[in-house]
């Protein structure tokens, strides 16, 4: 990709919120891209990239994490990100792959100062000496969990894998159909009250999610998202706040739990391919 081209990217904020801006590409290299931008943003946040060449997400976006951003001689700003390799998608979406934020009952906006307090939290319940809740298994586990997500570097990797690995696992719509069929339809309600459903229950203090977020967590565009919303917030599940954001209900938590969203298997007309 040439330098000099125009792309749209969004940063995510401390508050889970993801922001839009413009800016062109300055260089590119297998393992990230170099942007000029107008603002300057803070290495350690996600973004999403889209343009030209890009992949790896919905609607040729990719997924990457920055790494550092200074100051350019004309008042722009410069920064490098790491973007997620297409070229390694495949291996990092096996079945084997084990979301280390479940495993210590974490949100992946989690502070490092929390990671480790709930660290220890665990370790003691988990620990095999423990005679009463201890787990030889499950606290190999904690410690692997731990060992990653304490590592600014370890974590950012493990972030991009995650974030291919729930494109394919939340891909609740065929983007090959033109028009959605009833079933296909149903299935999208499911997954959204699904994803809302988990923000709430690990999330608490920050419940919402915006469209941008689960169209790259369900693999489907936001404009085909507009009658599932309608759906949901005219039976009273779900709400959209003054910050554009939607949360689930009482009665979407009830309609969740009475679907078992979490337990459907897919169905035929559920496609579980990565969105690359």
């Amino acid at each position: 990709m040439p330098g000099g081209t125009k792309i749209v990217f969004w940063i995510e904020d401390k508050n889970g919120s993801w922001n839009r801006g413009e800016g062109e590409i300055g260089d590119r290299s297998e393992k990230g891209v170099g942007l000029i931008l107008n603002r300057e943003v803070e290495a350690g946040q996600n973004v999403m990239v889209e343009g030209e060449g890009f992949s790896g997400g919905t609607g040729g976006r990719q997924k990457g994490r920055i790494c550092w951003c200074r100051a350019t001689v004309d008042g722009r700003f410069r920064a490098g990100i790491s973007l997620t390799a297409a070229a390694r998608i495949g291996s990092q979406t096996d079945e084997n792959f084990v979301d280390y934020y479940e495993v210590m009952e974490l949100s992946p906006s989690a502070s490092m100062e929390t990671i480790h307090r709930i660290y220890r939290i665990l370790a003691q319940r988990l620990h095999p000496d423990n005679a009463e809740t201890g787990s030889n298994e499950a606290f190999k586990n904690l410690v692997a969990a731990y060992k990653v997500l304490s590592d600014p570097e370890q974590r950012a990797s493990f972030d991009s894998t995650r974030g291919v690995k729930q494109q394919v696992h939340w891909r609740v719509f065929d983007q090959r159909s033109a028009t959605p069929s009833v079933e296909q339809e149903q299935s999208k309600r499911r997954g959204v009250l699904k994803a809302l459903y988990l923000k709430r229950l690990r999330d608490p203090e920050n419940p919402g999610m915006n469209l941008i977020e689960m169209e790259a967590l369900l693999g489907t565009p936001r404009e085909h998202l507009d009658f599932t919303m309608w759906f949901l917030k005219e039976q009273g599940w779900a709400v959209r706040t003054d910050s554009g954001r939607y949360s689930i209900t009482v009665k979407g938590v009830e309609q969740a739990e009475k679907q078992k969203v979490w337990d459907q298997q897919p169905s035929d007309h559920l496609q579980l391919e990565p969105a690359y």
